[in-house]
Parts: structure tokens; sequence; C-alpha cells
């Protein structure tokens, strides 16, 4: 499965990683059940956000998934051409 991150930091400055898939968000969800180090948040119609738990679990996620980190214009592409799939 194609799953696209993004990046970024909580009000708090913890990381985040924003994450979509052409798949849509049960898949996803699936996809990260049971990913250690992280936390997840987020469900139908609204982003699912990745939150790291212990130091280091968003970059294992990340290779584990094979998460491709998109830039925030990749992001907005790639959530434009998604539509409502990527939710």
């Amino acid at each position: 499965m194609t799953i696209y991150g993004l990046y970024g930091f909580t009000h708090g400055w913890a990381r985040v990683l924003t994450v979509m898939s052409p798949a849509g968000a049960a898949a996803l969800l699936e996809a990260l059940a049971g990913a250690a180090d992280v936390e997840v948040v987020g469900g139908s119609g609204r982003p699912i956000q990745v939150y790291e738990k212990r130091q280091g679990g968003l970059a294992r996620l990340v290779e584990a998934l094979e998460i491709e980190i998109l830039s925030h214009e990749e992001w907005r592409t790639a959530k434009s051409k998604l539509g409502n799939a990527a939710q």
C-alpha cells in the first residue's frame, strides 16, 4: 500500500507525522495498528496523525511501512488528487 507522510510539529514542539493513502483511512489505520513507539490519532473524515512516543519511533515507522515523505507542496498536490480517498 502506498502511504504518504508530511512531518510537522505539535503546539508543544513534539514531532508529528500526518499520513494519507489512496487506499483510504480504514486501510491506513489497519496498516498502522500495533505500531510501536508511536500513537495514532484520527480516522475517517479527519487527518490521521502519528505522534512519536519514543525517540526514533517515527523514523522506524517510516522505514517499516516505506512511507513516502512529501514536501508541503507535494502533500497539497497529492491530497488534491486523492480527494475524499485521502481521508
